[in-house]
């Protein structure tokens, strides 16, 4: 390899390991968080604000939280100037049970649900994040992969960095490309230009398990069956092995056999030539490697860009900050990092390739790769997502991930926990309580059955696995044992018998919005305030609604009482909603355009028939200004994303408001408003034709009636929450061949009642 030597594994990283556990806060506990559960958003939000406060050229981390998962295996999450929630899981490699191995799916699949299949007893995934970049309309990944020795995907690809681990577990950070060959019997060799491709310009080509079940349809070719001649021993780069010609067949969708390959040569000379001279038994010799210097590889995993090479951080012209994934190695390659960075979003707003570097060296890295980001970064910890995907629905679909497992042998009990950890009650609310149970290598074991409680009465009760609270105003410990092993969580009753509220009356206007908070008051003169989202209350009528965070929007002209109940006091409000209706801007465009992704910003499976390098986003006059150039090499109508990157920046608004914005196009374009729902859904309202030339207000009520499903929607909005995501803009490819088109926004707006159409931009 060019750079990346193994050497035999020293105690430093270990020893590394150790001290951060030691330095990262004295709150470490048995998980090593250093904030309350129930405050962790609350921590990194104060934390960004003073990031975000201070400007530094660096990146510098600052640690939010380490915990160890188990030995050799620490999970530290930094807050990085930007702001950046970056996640990084260091692997000590002295520790002989951990493995990497990569994952490949039949089709694309959740990093979650990948883990899911591969965590076994014996086989335990640690952490995963996703993999290779992919492509939406084949599913598969764009450079090589191999899973256990086989190849799920061989690829002759230039200038496409990957990370590999030999049968020793070392690890490897090279450029790979794909190269294989064919033995004929009569000792003629040809090139096999790929695995499980489907390249209609390669001559010969292998297709395997990892395909399916059947080879691409095709005519005019040939297609050998493959079986081995002699069982494969020894997993290695690929194969390397006789095999034997089981059957022959012309065309495509041929069965492709669980242990063999299928060769497929779509060259017509070639096929002719050998379905001439091939018979059913020949033996033919397959071997398939990599271009470089590389015996003994196992797990591959394909990637992108290096960003760190000896030391040497990137020195290119991207400077995009996205969300990200990458892997990373040590200077004596005895510690990987697995990390990821979260992006487009207000606590994180996604790193460079530049800044990435910088941080990983402040780490302690020397050598990187960056794997797929955007919407596809993910970071699972043992079954769960740890950090924050940036896809309007959560964790999105990919092609493979690279997986860190234990093999360390299942042992006796040595840990237990209980959850949640620690937890606050009101009189009225209860909580079931889980016990876990964990090994000296903290692998998932067997709850023991001689469990015993320890709890105060005052406290309350534990019945069939649900605590009850008591009734008086305290704190206490509840505690459970088996043998010498125990744990503790932490519980809090809040026990109030009166209760106020600031204001004590509201009085707005339609369309106003206002925060209500309440505050409990304990028999001994103790006042706290109470969240929203803890109280009973049903909501007063159509002229007022009262969402759980303590936001209260005025809907409609009206008057009456909102009734708050936390089970030991209740409070009733009175409200009046009267006067002129308020309209909200959501965007004025005469601000500014940030956050608006440009059209080579957007995917290109989002922004289909136009050439988004040669689109552009500018302000002008107050006005924002996408041009759009027509793609005049593909005639495919247009279907285009209009979004914004930093989603919470665009306001909130409820089920039944009306948005919609003002717009212009000096074409004949169809446009649509897109909403993402409060669960991350994207909803898409009915198309509006634009008039050339013509400032036009398009609008809608948010109501299911009115919107349908879009890319992972399925038409339903949630009654809070619902954002305007952006829009989409369709029209004819065959009308627009090779033109510029300009689509001109003025203001995004929100109101409770149907907007005032006569108000037209200057």
């Amino acid at each position: 390899m060019n750079s990346c030597k193994y050497h035999t594994p020293a105690a430093g990283p270990a020893l590394l390991i150790s001290l951060i556990l030691l330095f990262a806060g004295s709150a470490i506990g048995n998980e090593g968080q250093t904030y309350p559960p129930g405050d962790k958003q609350e921590s990194i939000a104060a934390s960004v604000s003073v990031s975000a406060s201070g400007s530094t050229d660096r990146m510098i981390p600052d640690t939010l939280f380490t915990r160890e998962l188990t030995k050799g295996v620490v999970h530290t999450r930094y807050l990085v100037n930007g702001p950046n929630i970056m996640d990084v899981v260091a692997v000590d490699l002295s520790a002989p049970w951990l493995h990497f191995k990569t994952s490949r799916p039949e089709t694309l699949t959740q990093t979650t649900q990948q883990v899911l299949v591969a965590d076994q007893p014996g086989n335990r995934v640690l952490a995963a994040v996703n993999g290779d970049f992919f492509s939406f309309e084949t599913h598969r990944p764009i450079a090589n992969q191999m899973v256990l020795g086989h190849f799920a995907h061989g690829v002759p690809v230039r200038n496409r960095y990957h990370f590999a681990v030999d049968a020793e577990g070392r690890p490897y950070l090279d450029a790979l490309s794909f190269r294989g060959t064919l033995t004929l019997p009569d000792e003629t060799t040809l090139s096999l230009q790929g695995i499980n491709r489907t390249a209609s310009d390669a001559d010969i080509l292998a297709f395997n398990r990892y395909f399916g079940t059947r080879t691409p349809s095709g005519s005019g070719i040939l297609e050998m069956v493959l079986v081995p001649d002699v069982p494969v021993e020894q997993p290695g780069s690929g194969i390397d092995q006789p095999m034997r010609i089981q059957a022959l067949h012309e065309g495509g969708e041929t069965s492709i056999p669980d242990n063999g390959y299928i060769i497929r040569v779509q060259d017509s000379d070639k096929a002719a030539s050998l379905a001439s001279s091939a018979a059913v038994g020949d033996r033919i010799t397959v071997r398939a490697g990599f271009q470089t210097d590389h015996s003994g590889l196992v797990d591959v995993m394909g990637g992108g860009v290096r960003i760190l090479d000896d030391g040497q951080p990137y020195s290119g012209t991207n400077e995009a900050r996205h969300p990200r994934t990458f892997v990373a190695m040590d200077r004596d390659t005895t510690t990987v990092y697995l990390c990821t960075v979260d992006g487009r979003q207000m606590t994180s707003i996604g790193m460079s390739y530049r800044d990435m570097a910088d941080v990983l060296l402040q780490l302690g890295a020397w050598h990187a790769v960056n794997l797929d980001g955007g919407g596809s970064t993910t970071l699972v910890i043992r079954d769960e997502v740890a950090n924050s995907p940036s896809d309007p629905g959560g964790e999105r679909r990919v092609a493979n991930a690279l997986m860190l497992v234990s093999t360390a042998p299942e042992g006796e009990t040595e840990r237990l926990k209980i959850l949640p950890e620690d937890f606050t009650l009101y009189p009225h609310e209860s909580q079931p309580i889980t016990i876990n149970a964990f090994d000296g290598f903290q692998n998932p074991v067997s709850v023991p059955d001689d469990l015993t409680w320890e709890i105060d009465p005052a406290l309350g009760g534990l019945d069939d696995g649900v605590f009850t609270p008591g009734q008086s105003d305290t704190t206490g410990t509840i505690t459970v044992q088996s043998g010498d092993i125990s744990a503790s969580a932490e519980v809090r009753i809040h026990h109030y018998p009166s209760l106020t509220a600031e204001p004590e009356e509201l009085g707005m206007a339609p369309g106003e919005r206002t925060t209500l908070t309440l505050y409990g008051h304990t028999a001994d003169g103790i006042t706290r305030k109470i969240p929203l989202d803890r109280v009973r209350f049903d909501q007063p009528g159509e002229a007022l609604y009262l969402s759980h965070d303590g936001t209260v929007f005025a809907t409609a002209h009206g008057s009456g009482e909102l009734g708050l109940d936390i089970g030991s006091a209740t409070l009733s409000i009175p409200f009046r909603i009267g006067g002129d209706v308020v309209t909200e801007i959501i965007h004025d465009f005469a601000d500014d355009i940030s956050g608006w992704a440009t059209p080579a910003q957007t995917h290109r499976a989002q922004i289909l028939g136009v050439d988004p390098n040669r689109s552009t986003l500018a302000l002008q006059n107050g006005t924002a200004i996408w041009t759009f150039v027509d793609d005049p090499d593909r005639d495919v109508d247009w279907d285009i994303r209009i979004t914004r990157q930093l989603r919470q920046e665009l306001g909130s608004q409820l089920y039944g408001s009306y948005v919609g914005a003002w717009v212009k196009a000096d074409d004949d374009l169809e446009i649509r408003i897109v909403i993402r729902d409060g669960d991350g859904q994207l909803e898409a309202g009915p198309a509006v034709r634009l008039a050339p030339g013509q400032w036009q207000l398009i609008q809608i009520r948010l109501s299911d009636s009115r919107f349908e499903g879009y890319l992972n929607g399925d038409g339903r909005l949630t009654r809070e929450g619902n954002q305007v995501n952006g829009f989409r803009i369709t029209g004819s490819g065959k009308e627009q061949q090779g033109a510029t088109v300009s689509l001109i926004m003025d203001r995004i707006l929100a109101s409770p009642f149907p907007l005032d159409e006569d108000q037209k931009p200057d």
